[in-house]
C-alpha cells in the first residue's frame, strides 16, 4: 500500500511539474493584433525578404498602431525603404517590442505565426 501511494505520489507530482513547464512556454494561442501594453507573447516571425522563421519572445511595450489603407499608401509613396521590390507589403498592425535580450523592435503583427500568449509572462 505503501508503495503504491509513493508511487502515485510521484507520478502526480512529475505531472504537474511537466504541466507547469508546458503551459510557462507555450501558453494559449492568441493573435499579436489584439496584444494589450504589458502582455507577452511568443511567436514566429516570418521574415519575407529572406523567407525565414525566427521565434520571438517579447513583451508589448506600446499599444498596437493601427493603419488604414491610406496610411499605408502613403507611407508607401514617402518611404524609399524596399521601394522596388514587388514582394514587399506593408500590413495594418504594427506592435512595439521589448525581446528577451533587451531589444525593442516592430512587428507588424500578420507576420507573427503560432503566436501564444504564456501563462506566466515573464522575460
Amino acid at each position: 500500500m505503501n508503495d503504491y501511494f509513493l508511487f502515485s505520489s510521484v507520478l502526480l507530482i512529475g505531472c504537474l511539474f511537466v504541466w507547469a513547464v508546458v503551459s510557462a512556454t507555450h501558453g494559449r494561442q492568441q493573435s499579436l493584433c489584439d496584444a494589450e501594453v504589458g502582455q507577452v507573447f511568443s511567436f514566429e516571425y516570418l521574415q519575407p525578404l529572406t523567407g525565414e522563421r525566427k521565434r520571438h519572445l517579447a513583451k508589448v511595450v506600446e499599444p498596437v498602431v493601427r493603419f488604414s489603407d491610406t496610411d499605408i499608401q502613403h507611407m508607401n509613396s514617402r518611404s524609399s525603404y524596399r521601394k522596388h521590390d514587388p514582394e514587399f507589403e506593408r500590413t495594418n498592425h504594427l506592435v512595439t517590442c521589448e525581446t528577451a535580450d533587451g531589444e525593442y523592435r516592430q512587428f507588424y503583427c500578420e507576420r507573427a505565426v503560432n503566436c501564444r500568449k504564456p501563462f506566466f509572462g515573464l522575460i
